[in-house]
């Protein structure tokens, strides 16, 4: 992997030509302290220094509502619709990146999805290590800590006017370089970014599981009866918030709308959560999963045993986005795989 070295003042301009071609969003905080990737402008004060993006980054690949074909009733003919913008996202955290990489293989198994292939391979990722670690956060103790594909550049800030950069794509040199030719980082350079990553892992490393994260989808597997499950589903709300936020949560439903002429019309989709009363509703008024203790487990057990099952990784990055968006405290991953495990402790 070659690695440069790029000075602060050379991004600006950088972005500025990245912007001729591509979508570029950067992470800003907004007037009441929350972050987002938003649409970059020179105007724009990039957020070096956040901790976690309050939305995730799924939406540019998955958006809340797109349209999969127009029809013509009259011709009885129907035509695909397909955008995929090319787009660049500056200052993803590698937990977000393994997000991304698990939507990755989750969307290409059986049927692949193909606007999302579309999305993604129109995309440039260029990760970020993090200065900060949320309070909410237990990436590091979930496999999220670090990543070695997925992305097409990595940039490790290693003093206050300087990055180390790690290119990992044909694309990512292309454009990291296309300004003129850079400093191939040194031996130093590249120590300094080895103790940027290690110090700020060794922050997260302060929260998170309390036990190997390889070992949560046994540990869901011997606790499907447990009374966790209804003593925390009495909270829910049953709002959803949780998943909306989740970065690795893909789920959506799919609806037909005529034109109101009625001569033609859309097939679209739309994201749809496992925690929504109306998820499991089907023909017949008969809902899989009436009760909020089922769909909380629901989302647990998909979390921590179904996803690993099919890619051998926890469905939870450990970003935190679902416990501050839960208003009644109960949506936090952490916790309760933390007191799954107490539980077998304790009847041991």
């Amino acid at each position: 992997m070659t690695a440069y070295t790029v000075s602060m003042e050379h991004i600006p301009p950088l972005l500025e030509l990245w912007a001729k071609e591509y979508d570029v969003h950067v992470p800003v905080r907004d007037v009441d302290g929350f972050v987002n990737f938003s649409p970059w402008r020179p105007s724009a004060e990039i957020a070096w220094d956040y901790d976690v993006a309050y939305n995730s980054l799924k939406r540019f690949f998955l958006p809340p509502r797109e349209d999969l074909l127009r029809f013509d009733l009259a011709a009885s003919t129907a035509e695909p619709v397909m955008e995929a913008p090319l787009q660049l996202l500056f200052g993803v955290h590698p937990y977000d990146v393994k997000a991304i990489n698990q939507l990755d293989q989750l969307m290409d198994q059986g049927t692949a999805d193909v606007n999302y292939r579309k999305r993604r391979e129109a995309t440039v990722l260029v990760a970020l290590t993090p200065e900060h670690v949320s309070d909410l956060a237990f990436w590091s103790s979930v496999g999220a800590d670090s990543v070695d594909i997925g992305f097409d550049m990595y940039f490790t800030r290693i003093s206050p006017s300087s990055f180390y950069v790690e290119v990992l794509s044909p694309k990512g040199e292309e454009l990291l370089l296309a300004r003129g030719e850079l400093p191939r980082s040194t031996l130093p350079e590249r120590e300094a970014a080895k103790r940027k990553k290690a110090a700020i892992r060794a922050k997260a490393d302060k929260n998170g599981i309390s036990f190997p994260w390889k070992q949560t989808p046994k540990l869901m597997s011997r606790h499907w009866d447990s009374p966790l499950w209804r003593n925390k589903a009495r909270h829910c709300l049953s709002c959803g918030s949780c998943v909306m936020v989740c970065p690795t949560c893909y789920c959506f439903d799919v609806r037909e709308e005529a034109d109101l002429d009625l001569k033609g019309g859309r097939r679209f989709r739309e994201w749809d959560g496992c925690m929504l009363p109306s998820f499991a509703l089907v023909a017949g008024d008969h809902n899989f999963r009436p009760e909020a203790r089922d769909r909380y487990r629901h989302r647990y057990f998909r979390k921590g045993k179904y996803i690993f099952d099919k890619i051998g990784e926890l469905g939870c990055v450990g970003c935190g986005r679902c416990v501050n968006a839960c208003t009644t405290g109960i949506a936090n991953p952490m916790a309760v795989f933390n007191d799954l495990w107490e539980a077998d402790n304790h009847e041991s």
